[in-house]
């Protein structure tokens, strides 16, 4: 592991309490006419990936003040992964 523990206990309590703020906000009604999709569950479920690998990046840059090596950027990427059952049983409810 490359990552300093506290960066990685941190983007942890990312990704969960965004879990969360998910759970509690639930879906914009819009997003079917905005974005065309067929699969709302799949297209939230990409979006919030992307968001909260984003997120780590940048906090990442915040926190080492450079950017991340490949294998950093990997290993943010798994810590992602982790939660990949969580974040699909809870974005599938809102496919059709």
């Amino acid at each position: 592991m490359t990552l300093d523990s506290e960066f990685v206990k941190q983007t942890n309590n990312l990704i969960s309490k965004t879990l969360e703020l998910y759970r509690g906000a639930g879906v914009s009604p819009q997003i079917d006419e905005v974005w065309k999709c067929e699969n709302i569950g799949d297209f939230l479920c990409g979006f919030f990936v992307g968001e909260m690998v984003g997120s780590a990046l940048s906090a990442f840059q915040v926190f080492h003040k450079r950017e991340p090596s490949q294998d950093e950027h990997l290993e943010i990427v798994r810590i992602v992964e982790k939660y990949s059952k969580e974040i699909r049983e809870f974005f599938s409810q809102f496919n059709g």
